[in-house]
């Protein structure tokens, strides 16, 4: 079949007649049915396809961010780098020329120009991967509206009102400006501002009496934006007129004044610039006040609408910079060559937003003794406490030295944990299952996790004790039904009764498969990949996940002003019709999930 392969396909083209022939007897061929995976999420790829016929879609967290079609190639990302977080499917019978990894680097050594192209075409991609997130981020702070930057609150006075008033009047209310009123601006009136540098310019400067009145030295011409206009429009206002602070108005109404300083705050929570203080800091406090940022960069992409996932993606990964680098201000250089800090829970399967309980753990090599370790790991959960991270009630972090251990005391934990597992021995493998490496050698967690996976075996009891917790909690459904309007005002705990039956779940499903995946998402469809569940559920089980997401995340946004998700209540009152109605959906499909996994894993036996 190999004689088929089209040359005249760039970069193909560039290959001389007797590189074309050495391609061509290199050449293997792929045949894939409709709906068959082609390569999996985190594989490794040993050749590079070549569609020669047929449609393939590479999808990202269920969703397809490409196609495609014959002639197209992929994935030189997986070909050249250790996997990848896509999967590439078939959406029809397709056949793809297999160009083996060994041929293809041969040639590109070989042959200048054709190397240039895969170099090309391979730094390309990761370019584009890197804009793609960047450039969704900043359409989504270009978005942003004034009602989202903080607004100082207006300080009026009377024009009557004496210099010395309007200074009193600052100074109370700790303004920088006073709005004067001359006159009932409903009859005619007007509205004039005085800011502290004019107070400053007519006192010291001109020399004007401080009984003078404001009213005919304030100045009337202001510049004033609706609370829903666009926060660029601000910027630009302000830029054109060189002034520091604007009106702000609703239905017509001044309710604040934005200042620029509030309004730049808003604009610089952009990943990048906290990626860069976290980068640059010199020590924990400087880190602190890079994580407090964190909290203004959610709250502003998700009141543009931004995508929950997307969120948590940015999160997770200024979370463990941070992590990393406070590791890394604390701990001695020998330390960081012969650990591993790993955090575990939704913060290892990138999931957490705001700020949840610490889950963090630290794998020593064995053999390897640190004299200081106590106090580097106390000061690691001192300061994260102090970031607004709360400390663990069962204690998982790496102050804990159950948590602080040698390679091989966790080997024993995993063993203890899979062979002669309680209630606390089964909380402790489902965490760790989630783990994600944050600092030092990742080598160590992975040779863990090959541990944990190379020790399970086909033990139906020990899956139906590690899956039975997704059931421990009540999934309301009364609360939509007859008797919903006489409950509607009840509070439902959004995590027991809807996140953490789909994230454990899954986990359960997830493990029983010995899947290297961490996060929800990536678990479902990699489970879908596998025909553990079929794809309509895993879409269904993928949307709901990120709708109860949402409602959490902004549960605590309305709850929280540092960050720390405190509240996991939903108060369905608060609920408008269609979130109502599709909260709703989504606990129905938590109720046939579980329902699911009662017959897979015979928890009703």
């Amino acid at each position: 079949m190999s004689d088929a392969f089209d040359f005249s396909v760039p970069p193909f083209d560039r290959l001389t007649p007797e590189q074309r022939q050495r391609l061509a007897a290199a050449l293997d061929l792929g045949v894939y049915a409709r709906d068959g995976v082609i390569l999996s999420r985190d594989e490794p790829a040993d050749c590079l396809f070549v569609v020669r016929q047929g449609l393939v879609h590479e999808r990202r967290g269920g969703e397809v961010v490409a196609v495609h079609g014959a002639h197209d190639s992929f994935d030189l990302q997986a070909l050249f780098s250790d996997g990848q977080a896509r999967s590439f499917v078939a959406a029809e019978d397709t056949l793809c020329d297999l160009v083996p990894r060994p041929i293809l680097l041969e040639l590109a050594h070989e042959n200048a120009a054709f190397g240039a192209v895969i170099q090309q075409e391979f730094a390309d991609r990761l370019s584009a991967l890197a804009n793609e997130r960047s450039n969704r981020e900043t359409a989504a702070l270009t978005m942003a509206r004034i009602r989202q930057a903080y607004l100082r609150p207006p300080v009026f006075v009377e024009a009557g009102a004496s210099l010395r008033d309007a200074a009193a009047a600052m100074k109370r209310d700790q303004a920088s400006s006073v709005l004067v009123r001359d006159g009932d601006p409903k009859k005619g009136g007007r509205v004039g501002i005085l800011t502290g540098t004019d107070l400053r310019d007519l006192v010291v400067l001109e020399g004007r009496p401080v009984d003078s009145p404001v009213g005919p030295l304030a100045r009337y011409e202001l510049l004033a934006l609706d609370r829903d206009d666009l926060l660029f429009n601000a910027l630009i206002l302000m830029t054109k007129h060189s002034v520091r602070r604007l009106v702000i108005t609703e239905q017509g109404a001044v309710v604040g004044l934005l200042e620029q300083t509030d309004l730049l705050a808003v604009l610089s929570n952009h990943s990048q610039v906290v990626a860069l203080k976290v980068d640059r800091a010199a020590t924990p406090e400087d880190l602190g006040r890079a994580s407090q940022d964190i909290v203004g960069l959610i709250r502003t992409l998700h009141g543009t609408g931004v995508k929950v996932s997307f969120i948590a993606d940015l999160v997770t990964e200024l979370n463990r910079k941070i992590f990393r680098r406070l590791f890394e201000l604390l701990a001695p250089p020998d330390l960081l060559a012969n650990s591993c800090l790993i955090v575990m829970g939704s913060e290892g399967r990138g999931e957490q937003l705001l700020k949840t309980d610490q889950d963090n753990g630290l794998i020593l090599r064995d053999g390897y003794d640190c004299p200081s370790l106590s106090q580097v790991t106390g000061a690691f959960t001192r300061h994260l406490v102090e970031f607004g991270y709360p400390p663990c009630p069962g204690r998982i972090m790496v102050s804990n030295p159950d948590w602080t251990r040698p390679l091989a005391l966790y080997k024993d934990s995993l063993f203890h944990w899979i062979h002669r597992p309680d209630e606390a021995a089964q909380m402790n493998l489902a965490i760790f299952y989630d783990a994600a490496a944050v600092a030092g050698d990742a080598a160590l967690l992975a040779e863990a996790k090959g541990y944990l996976l190379g020790r399970l075996q086909d033990n139906q009891m020990f899956f139906t004790a590690f899956a039975r917790p997704a059931l421990a909690f009540d999934t309301p459904s009364g609360l939509f039904g007859g008797l919903f309007e006489r409950r509607r005002s009840e509070a439902v705990d959004i995590k027991k009764a809807g996140i953490f039956p789909i994230v454990h779940g899954v986990r359960a499903l997830a493990l029983e498969k010995h899947m290297a995946e961490t996060n929800t998402t990536e678990r479902i469809w990699a489970l879908a990949d596998q025909g553990v569940l079929d794809r309509g559920m895993a879409g269904e089980l993928a949307d709901a996940f990120t709708f109860l997401s949402t409602l959490r995340l902004k549960a605590g946004l309305d709850g929280s002003v540092s960050g720390t998700q405190t509240d996991n209540l939903i108060r369905t009152e608060s609920l408008g019709k269609l979130d109502r109605d599709q909260f709703k959906d989504c606990l129905a499909l938590v109720k046939k999930f579980k329902e699911l996994l009662a017959y897979h894993f015979h928890l009703n036996h």
